[in-house]
């Protein structure tokens, strides 16, 4: 190897987050997770008030608002359209969802810009597991043929903050695409996610 080539660039990564104050409050420690692991780090998300906070922890901050409903199917493909570019133009390498919102819009957009390494992290899923009734297995259901199917990848790993969560997107605790927040929390839970995705 010639000592004087440069370096190659590090990976990219996108975190993507509904807005700025529930990242900055549960998910800022994702960001030195991520830079630990040699990549480089894009917050996108609706922007309010803590873009300094996310800032100062190492990451780029692009503003994007995902809306708010998971039943428009129209609104949610023309948010992906626009998500697509803004991955193109990062020339992002690895995708990080936070929420099923992110997940379903972020998913469908990494398939657009050809983003294949993803990490798909709903959130608080916990009494759609619960649910017994005839709707909440059909939920369940559906949720899993998009999540775990269309939206899938070779490249897809799972972090689920809670069992219950993961239980409710089908999900065995044995599943090698799957992590489990333990008790060293997220960031490491995270970070090991990164670091293989990185090298993928």
């Amino acid at each position: 190897m010639d000592p004087s080539a440069p370096a190659p660039a590090p990976r990219r990564l996108v975190l993507l987050s509904p807005d700025d104050a529930a990242f900055a409050a549960r998910f800022l420690p994702l960001v030195p997770a991520a830079l630990g692991a040699g990549l480089s780090v894009t917050v996108v998300t609706r922007v309010t008030d803590q873009r300094a906070a996310i800032e100062a922890a190492g990451a780029r901050v692009v503003p994007f608002a995902l809306g708010a409903s998971n039943r428009n199917p129209m609104a949610a493909g023309y948010e992906a359209g626009q998500l697509a570019g803004i991955l193109k133009a990062l020339e992002a390498d690895l995708l990080h969802a936070l929420g099923l919102r992110a997940i379903v819009v972020g998913g469908t957009a990494a398939a657009m810009a050809g983003v294949a390494a993803r990490i798909y992290q709903p959130d608080d899923l916990a009494a759609l597991a619960a649910r017994g009734d005839a709707a909440g297995r059909l939920s369940r259901l559906a949720l899993r043929g998009v999540i775990r199917g269309a939206l899938a990848t070779r490249t897809t790993r799972y972090l689920c903050e809670t069992p219950a969560d993961a239980a409710a997107l089908g999900l065995d605790p044995a599943d090698t695409g799957l992590a489990l927040v333990g008790a060293d929390g997220l960031a490491a839970a995270a970070g090991t996610l990164y670091a293989e995705l990185a090298r993928a």
